[in-house]
Parts: structure tokens; sequence; C-alpha cells
């Protein structure tokens, strides 16, 4: 009967330790799984962002490249705008500003 226990005791014994040790490792390799899932779910959360802009940013560029191809008028008011120009006949005013700042303010009139 003690060799029977004596063993009981050592089977006992081994199968504590191997559930102790295949815990130990479910442990830690399920936080490192749950580490890693949560750093991809943070970067999906940065691409989606990244995305929602860059499809805004297209969006104003189609709506700008829409403008330069179908609308005149659009194509004028930019020419004056960011290169000054002006059309035959118009008079630009300059305002400067207080205490002999340039400022810059233009205004343009059509002559009748």
């Amino acid at each position: 009967m003690r060799l029977n226990r004596g063993k009981n005791l050592k089977i006992r014994l081994m199968a504590g330790l191997i559930f102790a040790f295949l815990l130990v490792l479910f442990v830690v390799f399920s936080l490192k799984g749950m580490v890693e899932v949560y750093k991809l779910r943070l970067e999906r959360q940065t691409l989606n962002k990244e995305i929602s802009v860059i499809k805004k940013s297209n969006k104003k560029m189609s709506k700008r490249i829409y403008e330069l191809r179908y609308n005149k008028q659009y194509i004028a008011n930019l020419a004056r705008e960011e290169l000054n120009m002006i059309k035959k006949g118009e008079i630009v005013f300059k305002f400067i500003g207080q205490k002999g700042k340039n400022t810059d303010k233009t205004s343009i009139k059509s002559k009748p």
C-alpha cells in the first residue's frame, strides 16, 4: 500500500506541475496575443482616420478639377486672386493699411 501512495503522490505532483506549466504558457502567450490585438486595433483606427482625411482631400481636388475644366468664371476669378491679373478695361484700387503697413486690399471695378 505504501508503494501505491508514493506512486499516486508522484503522479499527482507530475500532473499538477504539467497543469501549472501549461497554465503559465497559456497566460504568457495569451497576454502577448492580447497586446498585439490591441496594437493592431489602434493602428486600424489611425489608418481609418487617415483614409477619411484623404477622401475629403480627394473630394475637394475633384471639385477643383471639375471647376478648372468646365467653369470659365472660376478660372477668371482664380487668375485675379492668385496671379493678380485683370481684364481689359478694369481699374484696380489698392488700399494701404494703417501706419504705413501695406495690407494690399484690392478692389476691382469695371469701366462701364
